[in-house]
Formats: C-alpha cells, sequence, structure tokens
C-alpha cells in the first residue's frame, strides 16, 4: 500500500469514528425514533453521504451500536475469573465489575434505555448478543452448582434471576441518581455513598444465594 492510501484509509477510519461516536450520543440521548441524522451530521463534522457510506442506513448504524455496546460489556465480562476460588468470591468479582462497568460507562446505560424504547428489536434479533448472553448464563450456572456442591449456596438458584438481581442492584442508583437524590434526600452520587451501596448489595446477594447457616461464617 503506498502512501496516499494509507492517508485516505486513515482518513476514512477517522471519519468513521467521528460518525459513530456523535451517532452514539445520539441515539443515547434521544432513542432510535428520536435520533435524527442532521444533528449526527452536525455533531461528526461530515457530509452526510458519508454516514450511508459507512453504514448504509440510519437503522444499519444503529443496529452496530447497539450490538457493539453489548459485545464489549460481554468481552468483559468474559474476561472474569468465574473459576478460581471459592464460588462466592466468583460472584463478588461479577459483582464489582458491574457495578463498576456502568458507573464507569454511563452512555451505555442510554444506549441500553433507547433499545427498551424501540422494543428491543435488534437485540432480540441478534445472534450474537444471544449467543453471548447463553455464555454467560452457563457460566453462572457452573459457579452456583460448585457453590451448591460444597455445601455453601442454597438450592432453587436460576442463573437468569441472580444475574438479573445483580444488574438491577448495580444499574438503578445510576439511570435515577438525580431523581432519587432529590427524593430520598442524599447524593447518590457520592463515592462514599457507593461505597457503602457496594457493600449493601453484597450483603444482600450472600443473604440470597448462602446457606441460612453459612451467613455467620466467612465463606
Amino acid at each position: 500500500m503506498n502512501p496516499p492510501e494509507t492517508s485516505r484509509k486513515r482518513d476514512a477510519q477517522r471519519t468513521r469514528s467521528r460518525i459513530y461516536q456523535a451517532a452514539r450520543q445520539e441515539f443515547g440521548r434521544h432513542g432510535y425514533s428520536g435520533a435524527r441524522i442532521e444533528r449526527i451530521v452536525r455533531q461528526s463534522g461530515c457530509n452526510i453521504r458519508l454516514i450511508y457510506y459507512h453504514f448504509g442506513s440510519k437503522a444499519a448504524l444503529y443496529r452496530t451500536i447497539v450490538e457493539d455496546t453489548y459485545a464489549d460489556l460481554r468481552k468483559q465480562e468474559a474476561a472474569i475469573d468465574l473459576e478460581q476460588g471459592q464460588p462466592w468470591e466468583c460472584l463478588e468479582r461479577l459483582l464489582d465489575f458491574t457495578m463498576r462497568y456502568f458507573a464507569d460507562h454511563p452512555d451505555v446505560e442510554g444506549i441500553i434505555r433507547s433499545e427498551n424504547d424501540a422494543g428491543g428489536r435488534v437485540v432480540a434479533s441478534s445472534e450474537s448478543i444471544a449467543q453471548a448472553g447463553q455464555l454467560l448464563m452457563a457460566r453462572l450456572a457452573t459457579v452456583i452448582e460448585r457453590g451448591q456442591q460444597a455445601s455453601l449456596f442454597r438450592e432453587g438458584i436460576v442463573p437468569a434471576d441472580l444475574y438479573l438481581t445483580i444488574t438491577a442492584l448495580c444499574r438503578f442508583h445510576l439511570a435515577n441518581s438525580y431523581t432519587m437524590s432529590a427524593i430520598l434526600n442524599r447524593d447518590l452520587q457520592d463515592a462514599q455513598w457507593r461505597e457503602g451501596w457496594r457493600e449493601h448489595v453484597h450483603e444482600l446477594i450472600r443473604r440470597y444465594v448462602l446457606q441460612p447457616e453459612k451467613l455467620s461464617t466467612s465463606v
């Protein structure tokens, strides 16, 4: 590849990245229906034709962003060590990751909210998202099974229910921080409050999964 071709390729990659980031903000703020290509054009500083050149359509651009959002989350979840150590320690790692991830990636909440507003059509039709979710549930089921075999975890724990509980406890205060701060008269964005909430969530999940006689012991 000669220098002019290399330069053009880099320019195209930068253009695509600018469009992608501008669209991510637009969809996160306004949802799919409310998003406007004209605002993406202004924010990215790109010609409208380049948006369709790189992504094909508004729907295809939105789908790319949603699939990438879930792919990044699942990729980082897959890197969590859920095999080494005691089963409860594995759940602690998943808990801490989930709480930290959503706190560090506020744009993800916007994309997920937008996809829910759109009826979840991308998530429901995406094979890659489904496969990654199934893999996570299988890994979580293995952790639960190990805990039950060691007589640490109670019977009847459903992996999907456990994951839904974890994500709800790790995300609700972030998605509703302003309104709940006003209602509860406490700052849900305060670092000290969030550390206390993290410890509270750990205790709730401990009580959810552990055998009653194990609650007073270190596991």
